[in-house]
């Protein structure tokens, strides 16, 4: 596993942070990545780890109590967040290990026991784990996605949004998980097959 966290930051770009130390202020279970390379993307940009030390958009300012993750109340807690795939739809640390969350649905997962696990995860099956076909076909179209920015559909994913670059558009990562965390709060209340009307703010 430690094999395939170093493959994972090898093939990563440049830190997008200082390089860090042993004064690094990160959870535990993700020192072993970030002392490593502090945030970087790979994949052509599908996969972004977020750089840790108050710098602009690093994992502080993800974490921040108020930013957004107060619109999902229990289904966020206890969770760090510390990277995103093609979507913006982030990967967390928690009890347990590592976890997926969907923005849009409030659904957790946990899908490794640590960094090391998940690193192989997304080495071993980048296409399903960072949306890696459709950020390229997206890129060759439209050129490289701007940094701080993930792809998103014009209507969301829960609601039949397709996972084809045609349909993608990019948006700023942190505006983007504030309107998805806007639009569950909306709809998180509403039976099963109700008639859904999203107002935009």
């Amino acid at each position: 596993m430690a094999d395939s966290l170093d493959r994972l930051v090898t093939l990563g770009s440049p830190p997008l942070g200082r390089a860090n130390d042993a004064d690094l202020k990160a959870p535990e279970m993700l020192r072993p990545l970030l002392l490593q390379k502090n945030g970087f993307y790979a994949f052509e940009s599908s996969l972004h780890v977020f750089p840790w030390g108050e710098i602009p958009g690093g994992g502080e300012f993800w974490n921040e109590d108020g930013l957004w993750q107060h619109e999902y109340g229990d289904a966020v807690a206890s969770l760090t967040f510390f990277a995103e795939d093609a979507f913006g739809f982030p990967f967390a640390i928690g009890e347990g290990g590592v976890f997926t969350f969907d923005p849009e649905t409030a659904e957790r997962d946990l899908i490794a026991s640590g960094v090391e696990e998940w690193a192989s995860l997304m080495l071993d099956d980048p296409d399903v784990q960072t949306g890696f076909p459709v950020m390229h076909e997206w890129q060759v179209r439209n050129g490289a996605i701007l940094r701080g920015h993930r792809l998103a559909p014009a209507v969301p994913f829960f609601l039949g949004g397709k996972f084809e670059a045609q349909e993608m558009r990019m948006k700023d990562s942190m505006e983007l998980m504030r309107f998805r965390a806007d639009i569950h709060r909306q709809v998180k209340d509403l039976p099963d097959g109700a008639q859904i009307s999203i107002r935009l703010e």
